[in-house]
């Protein structure tokens, strides 16, 4: 079963937590299942260009979405700055919300898990959960509330810089899969990286050979003691 059809399956066991009708592979116009050119188009990004993370034995791709500035003074319908699309071989299974620190100055984790309570039902309190946080940078972070059902967990996080917030909606087994796939990939360049570097060392004394002997075909020719 691809991821498309994983997440759209509907489990007869949910989480008692969750609303009637909630859907936790969903923020917003975005759906875990989409491909990068779906997730492109909806964003309304002209060329979607996502960034190779790893290409074996897995491929994982990230797209970096980023709302253009705007002056404090301007209304903005949507309450992040950047939005981060996570994909396992062409499929989106993650979405990081960075949400932007002046439209949620002043509000507490209370106002904010009540918002999304809103659209997501009742939320579960994690007790001293931490979970990492990828905005441009990795960074561990405090997840302030859960909401979860058998196929996905969405996670509310507290970001250390700007005192701001954050939301991590994601596919549960496939994040697993993706994440055993980044492990063997560094394993991989870890265990191959000796040889690399005497294939490399090798290229570069076989390219100065060939360009001093280029430069001794035409210096011997014209040279005059």
């Amino acid at each position: 079963m691809n991821l498309r059809m994983y997440v759209l399956f509907s489990s007869a066991v949910v989480s008692a937590s969750i609303m009637p009708g909630a859907d936790l592979a969903s923020y917003r116009n975005f759906r875990l299942g989409m491909s990068v050119e779906e997730v492109g188009k909806q964003a309304q990004i002209a060329v979607p260009e996502a960034k190779l993370i790893s290409s074996r034995p897995e491929r994982i791709e990230a797209l970096d979405w980023r709302i253009n500035w705007m002056p404090p003074a301007t209304v903005r319908s949507d309450p992040f700055k950047e939005l981060l699309f996570s994909f396992y071989n062409g499929e989106l299974f993650e979405i990081t919300v960075t949400y932007d620190p002046d439209q949620t100055r002043g509000l507490i984790d209370a106002d904010m898990i009540e918002a999304i309570s809103g659209v997501y039902g009742s939320a579960t309190r994690p007790v001293a959960a931490e979970m990492s946080f990828n905005s441009g940078y990795s960074k561990t972070v405090k997840v302030i509330a859960r909401w979860e059902d058998e196929q996905c967990v969405l996670s509310l996080v507290r970001l250390s810089y700007e005192a701001g917030f954050g939301m991590v909606m994601s596919s549960r087994s496939v994040k697993m899969m993706a994440e055993r796939a980044i492990l063997e990939s560094e394993r991989l360049d870890h265990a191959e990286a000796p040889q690399r570097e005497l294939a490399l060392r090798a290229k570069q004394l076989a390219d100065a050979q060939a360009t001093d002997q280029k430069a001794r075909v035409l210096n011997k020719a014209g040279f005059r003691p």
